[in-house]
């Protein structure tokens, strides 16, 4: 047994970070990646509504670099086809807002827009997990499949506490950090540590 009779596997008897499990590891790592792309959309649909351009641009922005890496690579069998076209999707509703301006009464681009973003953040981050995390592959379906799991609820989640923001927000919160004021936010001064 390394590290001495104890039975701790450590050096010095005690448990690092090193320690943690693989297995757990990459699961943890797949669904906060996950959860980093979906939260804050899911919010904004919650609070106001609608999902903000900023939200869809960081999607576009990550996949466009997977992308764009990819194509400069030159990798043949690097992907499956539809991974391809998963990386695109963010550069076709950018192609189509050019084509399609929403001034002259072109809504559908912002139903595109939501299924974008909600659909295409899980899957988007799927698919990041498979080709930035090594130890991806290696993971059990089952945990694969719990990585998507987490990365939805806490999509629902955040939808949920958007929805509810005024429960525990209150529209000083929102002034204070930037963003407009949702309809129904609660009354009262920000939240303050001290």
């Amino acid at each position: 047994m390394v590290g001495g009779a104890s039975g701790d596997p450590s050096p010095k008897g005690k448990r690092g970070f090193s320690d943690i499990d693989p297995t757990f590891r990459a699961t943890a790592a797949a669904s906060a990646g996950g959860t980093l792309a979906i939260w804050w959309p899911a919010f904004t649909l919650g609070a106001y509504d609608a999902i903000f351009f900023d939200a869809v641009l960081g999607i576009w922005a990550v996949a466009a670099a997977v992308l764009l890496s990819g194509l400069l690579l030159r990798v043949r069998g690097a992907l499956h086809w539809a991974g391809w076209v998963a990386l695109m999707l963010p550069s076709a509703w950018i192609v189509l807002a050019f084509i399609a301006p929403r001034t002259h009464g072109v809504r559908y681009l912002h139903y595109f827009e939501v299924v974008l973003t909600l659909a295409g953040a899980p899957a988007l981050a799927w698919l990041l997990s498979r080709i930035l995390l090594p130890d991806y592959a290696e993971l059990p379906e089952l945990h694969r499949l719990r990585a998507i799991a987490v990365t939805i609820a806490v999509g629902i989640l955040a939808f949920l506490l958007g929805k509810f923001n005024h429960l525990f927000l209150t529209c000083a919160d929102f002034d204070v950090s930037g963003n407009n004021t949702p309809p129904g936010c609660a009354q009262g001064p920000p939240f303050h540590l001290l």
